[in-house]
C-alpha cells in the first residue's frame, strides 16, 4: 500500500513540476500595431518542452512529446497538411500549447492545449482549422484568413469556448464582381454571422463596397494582414 501511495505521490509531484514550468515559461510574440501577433512569429522550438511530429504511412501525423530524455505522450492527428511545430499560448490560459500544421492560408492545422490538471497536452475539440492565423492576446481571440477560390478571402474571428474554436463571424471578400452573383452578394464584402458559410445571402449582417463601412475591429483584422 504504501508502495502504490509512493508512486501515486511521485507521479503528482512529476506531473505538478511540468505543470509549473510550463505554466512559468509562458511567452508570447510581440504584438503588432493592431494588436496581432501571427502564428509564423511562434517559437518552433523551446527548451523546456520538447516535441518532435512524423508523418505516418496513412497520411497522419505522429506527434511525440519527452519529459526529459523520456518519452510522455504520443498524439496522433489526422487531416493536417503538415506536421510543423508552433509553441503559443492559444487558449489565454497563461501556458504554452502547440499549433501543428503550416498555419498558411489553404492549408490545415490543429491546437495541441496544455491541461494542467493532468499535466498532459489533448488536441482540440471540434477537428481541424483552415487557414493563415492571427493572435490578439489582449482581445482574446483568433482570426483565421482562408481562400475559397482565386477571387474570393474569408476571414473567420474565433473565440474559445472550453476546449473548442468557435467562429463568431465570417467577411467575405470577393475581389471580382463577375462572381458576385456566384456567391449570392451584391458587394465586395460580406460580413456572416456564425460559422454558415453554405448560403450567405440568408446569413449575412452587412453588405458593402468600402472597407471603411465595415466594424473597426474588422478594419483593423483587414490592415493587420496588410489587406
Amino acid at each position: 500500500m504504501k508502495k502504490v501511495l509512493l508512486i501515486a505521490s511521485l507521479a503528482i509531484i512529476a506531473i505538478s513540476n511540468m505543470a509549473a514550468q510550463n505554466k512559468s515559461a509562458s511567452l508570447q510574440p510581440k504584438t503588432d500595431r493592431h494588436g496581432f501577433y501571427s502564428i509564423q512569429d511562434c517559437p518552433t522550438s523551446l527548451s523546456f518542452i520538447k516535441a518532435t511530429s512524423e508523418e505516418q504511412n496513412d497520411g497522419s501525423y505522429c506527434v511525440t512529446i519527452y519529459r526529459g530524455r523520456e518519452v510522455s505522450q504520443t498524439i496522433y492527428i489526422d487531416d493536417v497538411t503538415s506536421g510543423d511545430l508552433y509553441y503559443l499560448d492559444a487558449n489565454f490560459d497563461g501556458s504554452i500549447d502547440i499549433l501543428v500544421g503550416p498555419a498558411t492560408s489553404r492549408n490545415y492545422s490543429t491546437i495541441l492545449l496544455w491541461d494542467n490538471n493532468i499535466g498532459e497536452f489533448a488536441p482540440m475539440e471540434g477537428g481541424c482549422l483552415n487557414g493563415n492565423f492571427l493572435v490578439n492576446p489582449n482581445k482574446k481571440f483568433l482570426v483565421g484568413q482562408g481562400a475559397a477560390s482565386y477571387c474570393s478571402e474569408y476571414y473567420t474571428r474565433y473565440t474559445w469556448k472550453g476546449n473548442q474554436l468557435v467562429p463568431t463571424e465570417i467577411l467575405v471578400e470577393i475581389n471580382d464582381s463577375n462572381a458576385y452573383k456566384e456567391y449570392g452578394v451584391k458587394r465586395r464584402y460580406t460580413l456572416v454571422k456564425g460559422d454558415n458559410l453554405d448560403n450567405i445571402a440568408a446569413n449575412k449582417k452587412l453588405e458593402t463596397n468600402k472597407k471603411s463601412k465595415l466594424p473597426s475591429e474588422w478594419r483593423t483584422i483587414l490592415d493587420a494582414y496588410g489587406m
